[in-house]
This record gives C-alpha cells, structure tokens and sequence, in this order.
C-alpha cells in the first residue's frame, strides 16, 4: 500500500466510522498529527500523486511540495526535486525559497517574521550544503534601524 493509498483507506475509515482524527489516531496508536500529515497528502491532485509515486521520493518529499500552493509550480520543483536528487532538507529549502516568493506582500508582522525566519533558515540550509561539497561559503548579518542586512561570501 503506497502512502496515497493509506491516506484513503484513513479517511474513508473516519467517514465511515463517524469519529475524529484523535479518536482514530488513538485506537491505532499513532499521534493525531500522524493522521492528519497522511491526509494532507490528498490534496495533491491524481496526476500529482502518480508523478511522486512514480518518481519514488519519500513522502516527507510529498508533504513539502503541499506548501506550494500553484500545482504547476509544485510540479516544476517535483521535476526538479527528481532531476537533482534532493534530500528532504534540500527539497524543503527550496519549497521554502518559492513559498516565500509566493507570498501575498501584505502581511502582518508576525506572518513576515515567521517567513523572514523560514529565508534565514533557507539560507543556512544552503550554506549548509554548499559546506557539504567542499565550497566554503558564508553569511554575515547587520541590522541598521528596521532593516536587516545578510551578506553572503562564496569562495571561486
């Protein structure tokens, strides 16, 4: 049973059933969150959830790609995700590069703190896997009033 399969066999045991996802997620001995992430895989579309089973990315993969709210983009970065043989932390990075492009620009503070926050953390990530190859590469923060200033040094 693949994870798109298991997701429908959850949910149509809850419609079923009539119970919660807290109920089910106890009688089965599993978190509610559990349930929950499986569920959230349905809101890929079919032709999605055939493109993630046949390219065999995990489904943390298939969780990441949901941020993504356009299907067309969540296709390109599934493309790109196969073609480059991304980790999960690689794959999420990139979801959290494009899901920060995606946003609305008005916001409120603590919505934009929380996205400048997933940036910095894509950054890091970045920086990380650059380490990783061998290319030293590194990030300087300066704050000047309301503005926060990054400056990345890669080596040639």
């Amino acid at each position: 049973m693949n994870m798109f399969d298991e997701a429908r066999a959850l949910r149509g045991t809850l419609e079923m059933c009539g119970i919660t996802q807290g109920e089910m997620a106890r009688r089965l001995g599993v978190s509610q969150s559990y349930i929950a992430n499986k569920l959230r895989l349905l809101n890929h579309c079919e032709n999605m959830q055939k493109k993630i089973l046949d390219s065999g990315i995990s489904e943390r993969h298939a969780r990441a790609l949901l941020r993504l709210r356009d299907e067309g983009v969540r296709e390109a970065v599934l493309d790109r995700v196969c073609r480059e043989k991304m980790n999960v932390a690689e794959c999420e990075a990139l979801v959290d590069l494009l899901y920060c492009s995606e946003a609305p620009s008005t916001v409120g503070k603590a919505e934009r703190l929380k996205r400048i926050d997933a940036f910095q953390n894509t950054l890091r990530q970045s920086l990380e896997v650059l380490s990783s190859l061998g290319v030293e590469a590194r990030k300087r923060t300066s704050y000047y009033g309301n503005k926060t200033y990054i400056t990345i040094s890669i080596e040639e």
